[in-house]
């Protein structure tokens, strides 16, 4: 009787069953996912290579612990983040540099570049973001030379392919003597190698401030206008329209003149 009663309580229960599946309505479909879809990803920021020669202060120079710091360096780091780039200082000698850039070693050359016709035969620039115009260094205790006419014929430092060089192989019976880094000639000057220096007048009167023993000065007013920009290579106009973009942004909010005084002052 027991057995009996077990297979027909287990007959019970399968119709039960069978009955309940068949009300339960159907299953909702699931679609099949399509070929190669894949979940939402940000987009990961593009690395920007910026050439500089770090040898320019206040504009690009390797403070004590090693680090690229200055003007220039502040810059481009802000102009990068408004544009959405990431970047990467490359220190590397300014001889060359253009080529470098043309190449495609960099994207871009952000290093106190004076925006010159020759050089956009080979590269591109953006806006002009500073005016730095040549200026005449010597000793402090020189007391003949107080202007460009007062050049000739004399012994001149200058940095190798700057605007400096170009000028002053302008100037008539001019000894110009040329050096890697612009810190060399003023090396130079303190040694009596040469008689004057035509540099870019922030980063002369820079390197007079920061170095009293060379006991230097500055004479005169500048006597050119040098703008500079950022040196785009060609085959990169998307970010030189991005950095131009940002440019304009920084100048109108006051993040420029941030950077500016932070560097040279009000």
């Amino acid at each position: 009787m027991r057995t009996t009663r077990w297979m027909g309580s287990v007959m019970l229960v399968l119709i039960l069953v069978l009955v309940a599946a068949g009300c339960a309505p159907p299953a909702t479909p699931v679609a099949p996912a399509e070929s190669g879809a894949q979940a939402t990803k940000a987009p990961a920021k593009v690395t920007i290579k910026v050439g500089m020669n770090a040898e320019y202060p206040p504009f690009e120079y390797v403070d004590k612990s090693g680090n690229i710091v200055g003007f220039d360096v502040d810059l481009i780091k802000t102009l990068a983040e408004r544009a959405g780039y990431d970047v990467e200082l490359v220190n590397t000698k300014w001889d060359g540099i253009f080529a470098a850039l043309a190449s495609g070693e960099f994207d871009v050359v952000c290093s106190a570049v004076t925006i010159t016709d020759e050089r956009s035969k080979v590269v591109d620039f953006t806006e002009p973001y500073f005016n730095a115009g040549q200026s005449i260094a010597v000793l402090a205790s020189n007391d003949e030379i107080k202007g460009v006419e007062d050049l000739k014929g004399k012994r001149i430092g200058v940095q190798l392919g700057t605007t400096g060089d170009i000028e002053a192989s302008k100037i008539e019976g001019a000894q110009v003597k040329r050096y890697e880094e612009i810190t060399l000639a003023f090396q130079a000057l303190a040694n009596g190698d040469v008689d004057a220096i035509v540099n870019d007048a922030p980063t002369s009167a820079a390197i007079i401030k920061a170095n009293p023993e060379i006991k230097a000065k500055i004479v005169g007013k500048p006597f050119t206008d040098e703008w500079y920009g950022i040196a785009v290579n060609k085959n990169k106009p998307e970010i030189k329209e991005a950095l131009n973009k940002a440019l304009e942004e920084i100048k109108a909010d006051g993040t420029y003149d941030k950077i500016y005084q932070k560097w040279f002052g009000s």
